[in-house]
C-alpha cells in the first residue's frame, strides 16, 4: 500500500529558522515596528520569539555559528 502524500507520522517537531540580513530588532510590526508584516507577525504570534540575541560585526560569522553550533572565532 503507498503512503498518501502529506500524510505521515511526526516524531519530532519542525523547526523552521528564518534569518534577514539588514534588519533591526524593532522593524517588523510584532516587535513595534512601522512597516506591515501580517506574515512575520502571523508566524511570531504562533511560534517562538527569540527576543535576546547578539550579532557580531559582521553576519557570516553569525549565520555560521547558528548552523553550526560553535562560537563565531571557531567557524
Amino acid at each position: 500500500m503507498k503512503p498518501k502524500i502529506g500524510h505521515f507520522r511526526m516524531n519530532q517537531p519542525n523547526i523552521l529558522l528564518i534569518m534577514n540580513d539588514d534588519m533591526g530588532y524593532s522593524d517588523i510590526g510584532c516587535f513595534g515596528g512601522e512597516v506591515r508584516t501580517p506574515n512575520l507577525d502571523q508566524l511570531a504570534d504562533n511560534g517562538v520569539r527569540l527576543t535576546q540575541f547578539y550579532n557580531t560585526a559582521r553576519c557570516c560569522p553569525t549565520r555560521a555559528s547558528i548552523l553550526t553550533g560553535l562560537h563565531p572565532h571557531q567557524t
